[in-house]
C-alpha cells in the first residue's frame, strides 16, 4: 500500500496491491539480540487522485511507480519459545526503473507504460524504513512475517517542472512473507 504527500496538500488516497513486491534478504546475526538486514526489491509506489473533469464522474487517476530499493536495517530480536519476535529499522535508496499511469473511466484502470521524464521524474528515492515481525527457525530454513512502514525524504517528481507540487514524498506500507535459506550454522542462543 502506498501513497504520496504532496506539497500543496492533494486529494490523494492509497495504492493497493497493485502487483507483488518481490525480492532477496540477507540477514546477519553475530550477537544474540542484534544483527542487519539487508534486502534488494522491486517494489510499486504510486497513488490514486481524483480526475477533475466533470463529464468523467468518480474517475480515478492512477500513477505507479517501480523501483529497485536496497534496505539496509539494524534488526532487534527476541527469542520466544517458538518464535522470534524482531523489529527493523534503517534507511532505503530506491532506483526507479519504471512508470505506469492511467485512469478507471472504461471501468477497471487502463494503465499505460510511460517514458521516464529525467526533467519531471527523480530517478532516486531515498527515506528510512521500519517494521516489526515474526519468524520461526527450522533446520530447511525461516519463514517470517513482517509489517513495514516507510517514509521518502526524495521528491517523486522534481517541483521545478511545471505544474509538479513542491514535495512528492512516497508514503508506504507493506506486509512481507517470505523464506530464507541458512547459508551457515543455524544456532539456538537462549
Amino acid at each position: 500500500m502506498s501513497d504520496v504527500a504532496f506539497s500543496p496538500v492533494q486529494n490523494t488516497s492509497m495504492l493497493f496491491a497493485d502487483g507483488l513486491d518481490y525480492g532477496v534478504v540477507f540477514k546477519y546475526f553475530n550477537l544474540k539480540y542484534f544483527g542487519f538486514q539487508a534486502e534488494l526489491y522491486k517494489v510499486n509506489r504510486g497513488y490514486r487522485k481524483p480526475i477533475d473533469i466533470a463529464e468523467l464522474g468518480d474517475t480515478l487517476y492512477k500513477r505507479v511507480n517501480s523501483y529497485v530499493e536496497l534496505p539496509i536495517m539494524m534488526q532487534l530480536r527476541f527469542n520466544l519459545k517458538l518464535l522470534t519476535l524482531h523489529f527493523n529499522a534503517g534507511p532505503y535508496i530506491a532506483y526507479l526503473t519504471e512508470v505506469r499511469e492511467g485512469d478507471n473511466s472504461p471501468g477497471d484502470y487502463q494503465l499505460s507504460k510511460m517514458s521516464i521524464n529525467i526533467l519531471r521524474d527523480n530517478r532516486i528515492d531515498y527515506g528510512l524504513i521500519g517494521g516489526v515481525g515474526l519468524s520461526r527457525d527450522f533446520k530447511w530454513g525461516t519463514l517470517y512475517a513482517e509489517g513495514r512502514v516507510g517514509y521518502g525524504y526524495g521528491d517523486m517528481q522534481k517541483h521545478t517542472y511545471p505544474t509538479m507540487p513542491k514535495q512528492s514524498k512516497a508514503v508506504f506500507q507493506s506486509f512481507n512473507f517470505g523464506y530464507m535459506f541458512h547459508f551457515g550454522k543455524l544456532e539456538n542462543k537462549n
